[in-house]
């Protein structure tokens, strides 16, 4: 029998977040039994954030976040990255968001998004009580990865994208492209896995996130971070980088985010997360 009775604002927030990309309440009550979470307190706590009323959380341990200045931060308007110079656009301090230009050449967009183009798949997310990836209503795009070092083009991207934000290549996953047609987006969540998903044999937690404009959109598709009210226009060839870890271990939940729905054309991103350590020997 489980004997947890406390959720963390940061599981609260997971929740909320995995609500919303379409899992069953029962599910992830399911799944906080498993963890050991007394099924009375799992089951209400989860029946209660689906109405929309307050629950009592527990503060962390390590208190609120605490930022920290990424590497990214530290490079001036300028950051010289391999055969570029990346113009940084405007910056955010809490959470830490960074705007891009320069990241990606015309032909380099035009590049990613046909060699993926034939490798599309429904994109998924991960089942909070399985672990497994699946559909869900929430995230109505198509997506596909790239290797680590799949070719050479994949390569120097990878250096450059390592040079830009100080993390090296064996620290990032391999680079997504997603395409979304009009009507499709992915509702508020976060790029950090919860508690129980961290895989510490495999680079540990998300700590930051590359986000990649591989097309002008007609209207819509923005990406958008609604605690703060900040919206980023997709424009071909600029980036947005986010950063929501620290060296404590804690996540940012201010980084919670979305991408609105497509009005107009279709939209194609590339995004390269960022863990811990190096997930690759």
């Amino acid at each position: 029998m489980g004997t947890i009775k406390q959720i963390s604002n940061e599981l609260r927030d997971w929740i909320i977040d995995t609500l919303n990309s379409g899992v069953s309440p029962v599910v992830i009550a399911d799944a906080l039994v498993k963890k050991g979470f007394q099924p009375r307190f799992a089951y209400e706590s989860l029946f209660r954030i689906v109405g929309n009323e307050a629950i009592k959380t527990s503060e962390s341990a390590e208190g609120p976040y605490q930022y920290e200045l990424p590497e990214i931060a530290k490079k001036g308007n300028t950051i010289h990255a391999g055969d570029r110079e990346i113009k940084v656009l405007s910056r955010i301090e809490k959470p830490c968001i960074i705007h891009l230009d320069n990241i990606l050449s015309e032909e380099e967009c035009d590049a990613l998004i046909e060699l993926s183009r034939e490798r599309l798949q429904p994109s998924r997310v991960v089942d909070a009580s399985t672990g497994e990836e699946r559909t869900v209503p929430g995230r109505t795009s198509k997506g596909m990865y790239f290797s680590i070092n799949e070719n050479d083009f994949i390569t120097r991207l990878e250096e450059r994208f390592a040079e830009l934000t100080g993390f090296p290549v064996e620290n990032g996953e391999g680079l997504q492209v997603l395409n979304y047609q009009v009507g499709e987006e992915y509702k508020a969540h976060f790029d950090y896995f919860p508690p129980h998903r961290i895989q510490e044999d495999k680079g540990g937690q998300r700590v930051g996130t590359l986000l990649l404009y591989l097309n002008d959109v007609e209207a819509g598709g923005e990406t958008v971070f609604p605690k703060i009210g900040a919206s980023i226009v997709p424009k071909k060839g600029t980036a947005v980088y986010f950063h929501y870890g620290n060296s404590l271990g804690q996540v940012d939940r201010m980084s919670v985010h979305s991408s609105i729905p497509v009005s107009k054309g279709e939209k194609w991103v590339a995004t390269k997360w960022i863990r811990q350590r190096a997930i690759y020997s």
